[in-house]
């Protein structure tokens, strides 16, 4: 399906959000997953009988309409008024992060969540890994949060790895691999039940799990913010040398890194051919280590850390 497609989809989800009356759009129908089944209904009356958008959903909607723009050029596609009704309707969307009551990031707009909800699921922070809209948190476009508001109510979930926390990260790895993961390598759920689960989505994101340990390069609503990639921010002690080559980052980028005694001693970077120039910062531990433009073919390295 083209991107088209797929926008135009959402768009005609999207409808006036007259629950709260804030002039929004929110997605309908949606449901957030091992939730019970809400029904969204159009005026207010009890939190018990409306769904005014998942958060997981109107994340995902946003970054899909923000992808449809920075693409638009790209993809040959001449149809000016499908693109301004992208453009109209992101900027209308609840944008799907919201704190609640007790310093949480609420699973929907309407603040439902229970502390004693230990569901494992993680949709409403589909925004901090592998989305941006939590990672990339831009109140200028996003609402009315702060970046540090935001990032220390998603602290409360599991996706340490994102947040920089190299200990939790760690032990969530490990402790898969102890219970879930078979002697294949592959995770099977339960590795001794006699017909296990095979696991596609966690097979698939070890290694999106890992990789971000080392580094990070989470996408920009526009080509006009810089892609800031991070160099080993959440790098476990167990780990204190080593090296990837050859690793992809957003923008068309391959990337090398090598690191010893838990700092990079040398990083490079390569742009591909025809690449959509953009504006590149790289970090690590909050220092800058570079910055630069991409640009076909361009090449990159640094040794001073």
């Amino acid at each position: 399906m083209s991107h088209q497609g797929v926008a135009s989809f959402h768009l005609d989800k999207l409808i006036p959000d007259l629950y709260f009356n804030d002039s929004t759009l929110v997605v309908n129908p949606c449901n957030s997953p091992k939730q019970p089944l809400m029904t969204f209904v159009l005026q207010k009356s009890s939190a018990d009988d409306v769904l005014t958008g998942c958060s997981h959903a109107q994340q995902l909607i946003w970054q899909l309409f923000n992808a449809v723009e920075k693409g638009f050029d790209a993809s040959g596609d001449t149809d000016t008024a499908f693109l301004a009704e992208v453009k109209a309707k992101r900027a209308q969307m609840d944008k799907g992060i919201h704190i609640g009551s007790w310093g949480q990031l609420q699973e929907w707009k309407v603040d439902r969540d229970s502390p004693s909800d230990t569901h494992r699921h993680l949709s409403h922070l589909i925004g901090l890994y592998p989305g941006y809209a939590i990672t990339g948190y831009d109140p200028s476009i996003q609402g009315k949060f702060t970046n540090r508001q935001v990032i220390d109510a998603a602290t409360r979930a599991a996706a340490w790895a994102q947040l920089g926390n190299a200990t939790e990260f760690y032990h969530e790895l490990s402790y898969a691999i102890d219970r879930n993961f078979g002697p294949s390598l592959l995770s099977l759920f339960n590795p001794s039940d006699p017909d296990p689960i095979f696991q596609i989505d966690a097979n698939l994101g070890y290694s999106g799990a890992l990789l971000n340990a080392l580094f990070q390069a989470p996408d920009v609503a526009n080509y006009s913010n810089p892609l800031t990639v991070t160099l080993l921010p959440a790098l476990p002690k167990q780990w204190p040398s080593g090296s990837i080559t050859g690793a992809r980052l957003r923008g068309g980028l391959t990337f090398d890194l090598r690191w010893k005694n838990g700092k990079p001693v040398s990083a490079s970077f390569k742009a591909d051919a025809n690449v959509v120039s953009r504006n590149v910062l790289v970090l690590c531990r909050g220092k800058t280590l570079a910055s630069f433009k991409t640009s076909s073919g361009l090449t990159i390295s640094i040794s001073s850390f």
